[in-house]
């Protein structure tokens, strides 16, 4: 295994996911919902309508005329067993290294009882590294987008572009590095002539294959980068002597999947292996009400067009329907909100399932300075909830908003700049 094949496997694995059926939970790509908790299906702006609830392109403030959202970026690592800190533990140590020179060692003098027994505790380091990433996952997502709206009571209208790769990985640790390792130690135990004449370490004294060489052990993984282009057109119209707001985005929608292993033998990560392409196409459908004193109601279903989409491995990607509704109450200088899930959403990777309750506020200085802060519950698992807060800064038009959260297992931050007038 080669010393920096862990750190090698785990920095692609951040923009993958890993599961034998795998879907998306309802995302939230912009700085301000994700700063709130994740809300946006009643509380969003016409900045991030397409995103969050298309409906809202006609149920926008009326000093809403234009937005230019360019770019939105972020990112959001979960590491619930620490898999990180192991990794750096495996590869600060240099427990490969260490057990290639105790070999050479020994292979100076094979009657050495002490050259025989630095091998072995050498072993026993690397052993136990290896069990502490067994079977630990790592999730994150990166994401991208941009968006260009005009919102109107008539006819309200934004493009909408992202690109997000979400996902994690799992270190596997086979069962024959278990053997093998578990070889040398217990002949190093026995007696140095033993350790000699244990297969894996006469290879290396031959100078046929160092042992570390032979360790299978490596990280599986599977993802998809998802790139999304949409056109959310949005309506008020009077139903039943209600005004209420329809929004629809139909999308173009690229998928590349690609499912792999990284065994303990590759030198490096080859971003091409193990690819396939699609071409789809979604659609989103939201409702709006604006009671005209303050509260809003909101409620979309994203993606209606389920689709499973294979890796070359066989495993597969699925895009799922999401039903979200939201309320929010706002006057000049604050929004309270809150979004509920109405289904249960499959994970992205290794992640529990999900179903979430989120509930932000934002204060709202003189349209200049906005503090916003939130809290996002996952009902079906209540270990993946978490805390956000953000910021944003808004002066003649222009808009800078920055967003973070964090729990004792997840890490996650998002920056737009826009331009509204």
């Amino acid at each position: 295994m080669k010393k920096d094949i862990l750190l090698k496997g785990l920095v692609p694995t951040l923009v993958l996911f890993s599961t034998q059926a795998a879907a998306l939970p309802f995302q939230s790509i912009d700085p301000r919902s994700f700063a709130m908790g994740g809300v946006g299906v009643a509380s969003g702006t016409s900045a991030n309508a397409g995103f969050m609830n298309p409906a809202l392109l006609a149920a926008a403030k009326d000093d809403e005329d234009f937005s230019l959202e360019f770019p939105i970026i972020g990112a959001r690592i979960h590491d619930p067993d620490n898999l990180i800190d192991e990794i750096n533990a495996y590869q600060d140590n240099n427990l490969e290294g260490n057990l290639t020179s105790a070999i050479d060692t020994f292979k100076a003098d094979t009657t050495a009882a002490a050259a025989a027994s630095a091998v072995g505790d050498a072993a026993t380091a690397i052993l136990t590294q290896l069990q502490k990433l067994s079977n630990k996952p790592i999730q994150g997502e990166v994401f991208a987008g941009m968006v260009v709206g005009v919102p109107s009571k008539k006819v309200g209208a934004s493009l909408n572009l992202s690109g997000y790769a979400v996902g994690g990985g799992l270190f596997d640790l086979k069962s024959a590095d278990t053997s093998l390792i578990n070889g040398i130690i217990s002949d190093a135990a026995t007696s140095p002539a033993a350790l000699a004449s244990n297969t894996a370490v006469a290879d290396q004294i031959s100078n046929t294959q160092n042992v570390v060489d032979k360790l299978q052990s490596g990280l599986d993984a599977r993802g998809a980068l998802i790139t999304e282009v949409g056109l959310s057109l949005a309506h008020e119209f009077n139903i039943a002597g209600h005004n209420v707001a329809v929004g629809i985005t139909p999308k173009a929608v690229k998928v590349k999947t690609f499912d792999y292993f990284l065994d303990a033998n590759t030198a490096k990560f080859d971003a091409n292996t193990g690819t396939k392409d699609y071409n789809d196409v979604n659609l989103d459908v939201g409702l709006a009400k604006d009671y005209g004193n303050g509260w809003k109601a909101g409620l979309v279903a994203k993606n209606l067009i389920a689709h499973d989409y294979q890796t070359v491995l066989g495993h597969t990607v699925k895009i799922e329907p999401q039903l979200r509704a939201g309320v929010s109450r706002s006057n000049d200088w604050l929004t309270l909100a809150a979004d509920l899930d109405l289904k249960e959403n499959q994970p992205a990777g290794f992640d529990s399932k999900t179903q979430y309750l989120a509930v932000g506020a934002e204060l709202d200085l003189f349209d200049w300075v906005q503090f916003r802060a939130g809290y996002r519950h996952n009902l079906s698992d209540t270990n993946t909830s978490i805390p956000t807060i953000g910021f944003g800064f808004s002066p003649f038009g222009v808009h800078i908003d920055v967003a973070y959260a964090q729990n004792n297992t997840e890490k996650a931050a998002s920056l737009q700049l826009g331009f509204r007038f």
